[in-house]
């Protein structure tokens, strides 16, 4: 039985002393931020590792494609979720509802201090290598240091100022993107010397798994958008309509990429290319196309980081909400800044980037994210049974069907992982264990605020 929410008294409601949060966020303002989410660095590094466990370009494109149908029948049983509880804080959320608070910490947690928290990190420290190339002077520590410092100051201004930011960079970024599939479709059509393909092991069964991890990963971050729910317009239709449209849409560019690459290079040549999306520039551009992946690249790190700075301060906003993290992070500034939620997410990246000893707990990430996405899964099935009476704006269409086969390529996808990296599944289950255990001792260290008086 699920335990109760915290009573809505003075003794535990969270105090308000400036502002709430205001419902700003349209639909473009949402296609922004999935866009901005989703494409990372890794649709510029992942195609040669993809192309060097496949060979054959119809295998190529057909798993770009999986990843691309595998996210959007996800998008569409998050959609009713995330319809049925337009609040801040996104997947916490709904297994919080589903589940009980325990669960709901396990989820927002583990998005705060491992999935989102150590990705961003990784994102200024790479943010900061790029600049470096770019300039040619300054440290690595120096550049991601003011990169974190840019950020916490864009969003301390306000959800509209961050807002304007992303937009801004996500039209940018589109741009480049586009820019760069051009370069594949005009450029040479082959190279001068012949790569050969790698990793000439991992075939078959085994390289399409692999090869779907790193499809997988450059999909990741399509429901950011959901932390930002307490601030949409019109949320029963804004989130289901930006959920599905951004997944479409990001599917359509790495299609839209791929065919370019396999335009202008063979297989074999892009797995041997570390970062094909210069390589392709460069045959069509010259070495200004090798400066325009640079800045390419700065864009869209740019673009995805700024979603973090935005999306994670409303996950210890809801938590806090909810009485599973401390009261300060239910306070807004004047402006609608959950300060101490900001605050928290800076210090984190900042530390992680500076000290660098995020690089072997990103490896769990995967893990991780998986499973916190598979218990948000689950909970469409659980909320459908125990709770028909909350009004559902969406409904997931092909229910039950089509959320039980997106449960179960999740399902699948974790035991390819623990049948080939079971120490990384330790890892992870390691992870989550101890963020169960913290649920566990928090929500008992507050069990008063939750049966109330």
């Amino acid at each position: 039985m699920n335990e109760p929410d915290p009573p809505a008294s003075p003794s535990s409601a969270p105090t308000r002393p400036h502002a709430e949060l205001r419902r700003i966020l349209g639909t473009g303002d949402g296609l922004a931020i999935v866009v901005g989410a989703v494409i990372g660095v890794g649709i510029l590094r992942t195609p040669g590792l993809i192309a060097g466990y496949l060979e054959r370009p119809a295998l190529i494109l057909g798993t770009w494609m999986l990843g691309g149908v595998v996210a959007l029948l996800a998008s569409i049983a998050f959609a009713e979720l995330a319809a049925m509880f337009p609040e801040p804080g996104g997947k916490f959320m709904y297994v919080r509802e589903a589940f009980g608070p325990r669960a709901g910490f396990v989820a927002g947690w583990s998005e705060i201090l491992i999935t989102r928290g150590f990705s961003a990190a990784s994102k200024a420290i790479v943010i900061g290598e790029y600049l470096i190339l770019l300039t040619g002077w300054g440290g690595i520590r120096a550049w991601a240091a003011g990169v974190v410092a840019l950020f916490l100051a864009i969003n301390l201004l306000g959800l509209r100022t961050g807002r304007t930011v992303q937009n801004l960079i996500t039209l940018v970024k589109v741009g480049l993107i586009l820019a760069i599939v051009v370069a594949g479709f005009v450029g040479p059509t082959h190279a001068p010397t012949p790569i050969p393909a790698v990793d000439p092991g991992a075939r078959g069964l085994l390289g399409l798994a692999l090869a779907y991890l790193a499809v997988s990963f450059t999909y990741y971050g399509w429901d950011d958008f959901l932390k930002l729910a307490g601030e949409v317009r019109n949320p029963g239709r804004t989130l289901p309509r930006v959920l599905i449209v951004g997944a479409v849409s990001v599917a359509t560019l790495y299609l839209l990429i791929n065919l370019a690459f396999l335009s202008a290079m063979t297989p074999a040549e892009v797995a041997g290319s570390p970062l094909v999306a210069a390589d392709v520039a460069a045959r069509a551009f010259g070495e200004a196309g090798r400066r325009l992946i640079t800045v390419a690249a700065l864009v869209i790190l740019a673009s995805s980081l700024n979603v973090q700075f935005m999306g994670l301060p409303r996950v210890a906003y809801g938590l806090a909400e909810r009485g599973l993290a401390p009261r300060p992070f239910a306070r807004l500034s004047g402006s609608g800044v959950p300060v101490a939620g900001l605050l928290l997410i800076t210090a984190l990246i900042f530390t992680m980037a500076m000290t660098r000893s995020f690089e072997l707990l990103i490896q769990y990430l995967a893990v991780v994210a998986i499973s916190v996405d598979a218990l948000v899964l689950l909970a469409v099935f659980r909320l459908r049974r125990t709770r028909p009476d909350v009004p559902r704006p969406f409904r997931a269409p092909g229910y039950p069907v089509v959320t039980g086969v997106t449960l179960a390529l999740y399902a699948l996808l974790f035991a390819v992982i623990a049948a080939t990296q079971p120490r990384l599944v330790a890892g992870g289950a390691a992870l989550v264990a101890g963020l169960a255990g913290a649920g566990w001792w928090w929500t008992r260290r507050n069990a008063a605020l939750w049966h109330g008086s």
